[in-house]
């Protein structure tokens, strides 16, 4: 068991990428604390936890809201002492062009993408320099690494999360602390279904490029393996998002032609659609 009685903290734990993770780890020997805003999604998931021996606590609280992290990590300290890894899931996309988004929008997926991860993480922080051990994860996007058409607000923060968290693993590698980054592409979630639009309402439906994603059963065994090895990033995306990945780093003149060809045809599709 490679995570045999660690304490793994994971956040969006109510479903999807987070749901499924929190599975696998408890199989692996995990004790688990479960954090989202759902609590009775979470409990669920709780009781889906039946592979290991580990124990499962489930701490709801809202990532954005400053009294209820530290209320959260109170608990979990109270309960476990410390926390091995902080797995920080919590995640909100977006589908609208940037001249129809309104300013709250782009505010409130910053809040939960970046300041969210970037807050909880310097709570675990500090006793993970004390005790020289600890691991941090964030889920990020290939969207954090290229820009992608109607995701403005999702693309910035997700890119944000590269610079701090790409920086942090730079200052605390010294006290024995690793700092993982999830690159995912498009993978079989609801993602889209809780995506804001530019009003602020959500997009309510599964995208074609969500439909063909990677499946979780895919993703998941990737996601543990790379965890385990302490690797810097873990890149799991379907072969078009990971061509995209190539293009950006070597030549993006290449990549721009291909984006703003396959904006066009976004925008047919949706005015077709109407």
């Amino acid at each position: 068991m490679r995570f045999q009685d660690k304490v793994i903290w994971v956040t969006g734990a109510s479903a999807g990428i987070g749901e499924a993770l929190a599975v696998a780890l408890h199989a692996e020997g995990a004790h688990l604390v479960l954090s989202a805003r759902r609590a009775d999604e979470l409990e669920r998931v709780k009781a889906n936890c039946t592979s290991g021996s580990g124990e499962v606590l489930v701490v709801p609280f809202d990532v954005t809201d400053e009294i209820g992290r530290s209320a959260a990590y109170g608990q979990v300290i109270s309960r476990f002492g410390h926390v091995d890894l902080l797995i920080n899931n919590a995640g909100l996309s977006q589908r609208s062009q940037a001249k129809d988004t309104q300013f709250g929008v782009d505010r409130r997926v910053m809040e939960i993408n970046y300041f969210a991860p970037v807050a909880l993480t310097k709570l675990v922080l500090p006793d993970m320099i004390k005790r020289k051990s600890g691991h941090i994860a964030v889920t990020s996007s290939v969207s954090g690494r290229y820009g992608v058409w109607n995701r403005t607000a999702y693309c910035g923060a997700k890119h944000a999360v590269h610079g701090f968290f790409d920086s942090l693993r730079v200052e605390v590698c010294g006290h024995n602390i690793d700092v993982t980054t999830f690159i995912f592409g498009a993978i079989q979630t609801e993602v889209s279904k809780n995506a804001l639009t530019g009003d602020g309402t959500p997009y309510g439906k599964v995208d074609k490029l969500v439909q063909n994603g990677l499946p979780l059963n895919e993703v998941i065994p990737k996601v543990v393996d790379g965890l385990a090895k302490r690797a810097r990033e873990i890149v799991v995306a379907e072969p078009a998002s990971l061509k995209y990945l190539r293009l950006s780093r070597y030549w993006p003149s290449e990549l721009f032609r291909r984006q703003t060809k396959r904006g066009r045809e976004q925008r047919r599709e949706l005015a077709a659609a109407k």
